[in-house]
């Protein structure tokens, strides 16, 4: 005889091969954008979800929320590097919605976090592999500032938001008076 909870398990739908192939493929095209490659071979969590509010005044009644987690990812022969898995959860950012399309990656470059990123091929970076990396001498990824870089890009996307309602305002206004 199976339990309650065992049939009820068996009427749920398993969504987390969606939610995974979502998310490697966002991290691909990220790294496409980006110009900064690494294997996902080992793709783990590093931190848990942190919501962060960009300030911003355009906007009385609304915040700009965002959910970010912290993640890494490399071969094992690789230097992981960090990234983010990120959700628009409230307000509005640049080419986000609050529905659809509200979830991106941010990959923090060489000088915003992730260190140990070779440069190769004019312009892309790659995971630094082990026979390059010198533990103790080379420099280490730091949490700490990419979260930094984070903040920075997700300021970046709020103010293109305001930006391009501005402009639009402004163009709207124009055509009126004309």
């Amino acid at each position: 005889m199976i339990s309650i909870l065992e049939a009820l398990n068996k009427l749920k739908f398993d969504y987390s091969r969606i939610t995974n192939d979502m998310w490697q493929d966002g991290l691909h095209d990220a790294m496409k954008t980006s110009k900064i490659h690494f294997d996902t071979e080992n793709n783990d969590t590093v931190d848990n979800p942190r919501d962060i509010i960009i300030p911003q005044k355009q906007w009385d009644t609304t915040k700009c929320k965002f959910r970010c987690q912290l993640s890494q990812a490399g071969g094992d022969w690789q230097i992981p590097v960090y990234y983010f898995r990120c959700q628009l959860i409230e307000g509005y950012a640049f080419n986000l919605g609050k529905y659809r399309n509200s979830f991106f990656i941010f990959i923090p470059g060489k000088k915003e976090g992730n260190y140990s990123l070779v440069s190769k091929d004019g312009g892309e970076w790659y995971a630094a592999d082990n026979s390059v990396y010198k533990e103790g001498i080379d420099p280490e990824n730091s949490k700490t500032d990419c979260w930094k870089a984070l903040q920075v890009y997700l300021k970046k996307l709020v103010d293109l938001e305001i930006e391009k309602i501005q402009q639009e305002k402004d163009n709207s206004a124009a055509s009126e008076n004309r």
